[in-house]
């Protein structure tokens, strides 16, 4: 009879701290990166919005996406608890940072110019010396500084296409899913795409104190949201 009370018990506190665990509110940051992630009424929208709130709402988390310029977003989910960044390009130097639910987008990355450059980019090497737009916080940048690359970093991407077309940078190193977008949505015609050099895992990288049974779960939601067609649905919106 003291072996079943105790087997009960046990029972019971795994019963009261998993429901703590599963009780957890994630903060969820992100930047505004269309079309990824859109500002706009509430959380906004977009790709990976779209595909981050769905993997929380299938996992049964609570949660809450918060857009902010992407330095304050990773120094935060470095320093919170229950916090998360997305979508991270993962990469060496930041793989033991975070726990990684990854991929949840495949991602490149091309040089874009005005239509009128006189320069043919036709590999990396071919950009050394001219002056690189990007943002703060981005892989490619850190790619490209470490690497020699002159390189203009501004808090968000959106505005280098228009510093492209004056003439402010030479060339805009952009995603180029982000690029076409922001190219239909200004109408802009006088860019062209050079070179798509650089591809990447974009995943959602949570603070290294969250609970692993946590970290596993979601994890194996988004397997499943690939698997049943959920991550090619959402994505296929925003081409």
């Amino acid at each position: 009879m003291m072996k079943a009370y105790v087997m009960s018990l046990t029972v019971f506190i795994l019963s009261i701290l998993t429901s703590s665990v599963y009780a957890t509110k994630f903060t969820l940051l992100t930047e505004e990166l269309p079309p990824y992630s859109i500002r706009g009424n509430g959380s906004g929208t977009g790709a990976s919005i779209d595909i981050v709130s769905q993997l929380f709402t299938r996992a049964n988390f609570d949660y809450e996406i918060i857009i902010v310029p992407w330095k304050r977003a990773m120094r935060m989910s470095l320093s919170d608890e229950n916090t998360c960044i997305f979508p991270m390009q993962r990469n060496q130097e930041r793989e033991a940072s975070y726990h990684w639910i990854s991929p949840l987008l495949i991602t490149q990355t091309g040089f874009y110019t005005r239509k009128d450059f006189p320069h043919k980019l036709v590999t990396i090497d071919d950009a050394k010396g001219l002056l690189i737009g990007t943002y703060n916080g981005s892989a490619v940048a850190e790619y490209l500084i470490s690497w020699g690359y002159n390189v203009y970093m501004t808090p968000r991407d959106a505005p280098n296409i228009q510093r492209l077309m004056k003439k402010r940078i030479d060339i805009w190193a952009a995603d180029t899913l982000s690029a076409k977008y922001l190219a239909d949505k200004h109408k802009i015609t006088n860019m062209k795409e050079q070179l798509v050099y650089f591809s990447t895992l974009r995943a959602l990288a949570c603070n290294t104190k969250v609970p692993e049974i946590m970290v596993n779960k979601l994890r194996q939601e988004l397997k499943l949201m690939y698997t049943d067609g959920t991550i090619e649905k959402i994505i296929s919106k925003y081409k």
